[in-house]
């Protein structure tokens, strides 16, 4: 399982992570939808383990899902030892871990909360990226940007490839706390029709077809955050692209919505 494309795009992503300080201690973590026909090398899987909500529509799925307390930068060298590949079973009810490690993170009931609307309405996307990305946390703190559409409108003009990459933006939500439920159902809803929202005062969840994409995603909207804050830490307000040269490079590029 360790040679399996999906977990060597995991350790890669993990090393990354953990490189750029996004990923102190156990934080951040990752979960990615296997297609059907997975082989399981482990034929003797650990006890079922009830899940805090059910999934139907999850039942027979599997999952490589980073596990609680694990390390981004140790899954590059003992991906068996952080990542568990789990099985959802028992009507939505219970999983299995087939290989690596369990429990998985505890942010878990968020990534199923996801998959599960993925599954019906946005069947392309199969990861989810959940990490602490510095610059913009700290945009988060800031009570102007805690405005509607202030944030977006602040990373689309520190950088023309914001508006490219992430076109529909970031979408903002209430704290709630990690771990939960409520957490779960609350980033669901908010990806319908996004694919990046931040977790005020905690970090962003990112989601696409794959873990490089996923990463992708973060890596621009988080250099717009520390341009932004560059300029303020020298004493200048942000100028910024403006709203024609942001619509010009979107023109070209063919990119639509981001509105907000």
């Amino acid at each position: 399982m360790n040679d399996h494309p999906e977990v060597q795009r995991m350790m890669n992503v993990a090393r990354w992570l953990a490189k750029r300080g996004w990923a102190e201690a156990n934080a951040g973590n990752m979960s990615v939808r296997l297609s059907e026909g997975v082989h399981f090398e482990n034929e003797e899987p650990s006890m079922e383990v009830s899940l805090k909500k059910q999934f139907p529509s999850l039942e027979h799925r599997t999952f490589l899902v980073t596990s609680t307390r694990s390390r981004a930068r140790d899954i590059p060298d003992n991906p068996e030892g952080n990542v568990g590949l789990l099985q959802i079973i028992d009507k939505g009810d219970k999983y299995l871990c087939r290989w690596g490690t369990a429990p998985p993170t505890s942010e878990f009931p968020a990534h199923l909360a996801v998959h599960d609307m993925c599954i019906d309405k946005r069947p392309e996307i199969r990861a989810i990226l959940h990490t602490h990305p510095p610059h913009l946390i700290a945009l988060s703190h800031m009570p102007e940007m805690q405005k509607p559409g202030a944030l977006n409108k602040a990373l689309r003009a520190m950088h023309p490839e914001v508006g490219i990459l992430v076109p529909d933006g970031i979408m903002s939500m209430d704290y709630r706390i990690p771990g939960s439920v409520e957490l779960g159902e609350a980033t669901r809803d908010a990806l319908i029709d996004r694919n990046m929202v931040i977790w005020p005062m905690h970090g962003v969840v990112s989601i696409a077809s794959d873990l490089d994409i996923a990463l992708d995603q973060v890596e621009i909207v988080e250099k717009a955050a520390q341009i932004y804050l560059l300029v303020l830490s020298s004493g200048c307000e942000p100028a910024g692209l403006s709203a024609e040269q942001i619509m010009a490079s979107r023109s070209y590029w063919g990119i639509e919505g981001g509105e907000d």
